[in-house]
């Protein structure tokens, strides 16, 4: 039996070229980050409900074709109209303002009654007045990237985009969420911000402690 002595290191105290061989060893474990791809999914199901699609074997693969062609063939300001009809409500919800730590009710904000994790009731209060685009279909990022085509076209209105070519231009903004989610995970920047997050330890070398 021997006892041996090894010294560690934080990221941040590595040589530069121990740095990239711990960037590349964390990359080459393929840690688990599904939830992000998880949270793409779950804003399409919800758009997906929202504008009654349906979606092929990807789900990217967004499909009209039991849509009324009166609905799908809509462009311009009839498009517009139609948007801002049926959805208005949906793509344009009551700002959030802040949170209270206790039950509240009033007149002035919407007031909405959560619990927290230890079971104890705070307050969510949102404007009456003013309404935001912000994640309005499950409160994540990927909400907006998904609708980013409908907002565009509410703010200028093109007279010849249709609903079909909308949706298709959602479609593609699914696509690019996915992939740009992976290239990002795969990034050295997310990888050197979760290594630092975790305070991993390493040897001279880069190896990972």
């Amino acid at each position: 039996m021997k006892t041996v002595c090894i010294n560690t290191y934080k990221f941040n105290e590595l040589s530069d070229k121990a740095k990239n061989k711990a960037i590349n060893s964390f990359r080459d474990r393929q840690y688990d980050y599904q939830h992000y791809y998880d949270e793409i999914t779950s804003s399409v199901k919800a758009l997906v409900e929202l504008f009654n699609l349906k979606t092929g074997r990807q789900y990217s693969d967004l499909k009209t074709s039991h849509i009324d062609d009166n609905i799908t063939e809509l462009k311009g300001l009839r498009l517009y109209k139609y948007l801002m009809s049926n959805y208005y409500n949906d793509l344009f919800t009551p700002k959030y303002l802040k949170s209270i730590d206790r039950e509240l009710k009033c007149r002035q904000f919407i007031c909405k009654v959560n619990k927290d994790y230890k079971g104890e009731k705070y307050t969510m209060l949102y404007s009456r007045l003013f309404r935001s685009d912000c994640c309005v279909l499950t409160g994540v990022c990927y909400d907006n990237d998904i609708l980013q085509p409908v907002y565009d076209f509410l703010k200028k209105p093109d007279k010849h985009t249709t609903f079909e070519d909308l949706i298709q231009d959602i479609a593609h903004a699914i696509s690019k969420a996915y992939a740009s989610t992976e290239e990002w995970i795969s990034s050295d920047d997310f990888i050197r911000d979760e290594i630092e997050a975790n305070d991993y330890d390493f040897t001279e070398e880069g190896k990972l402690y």
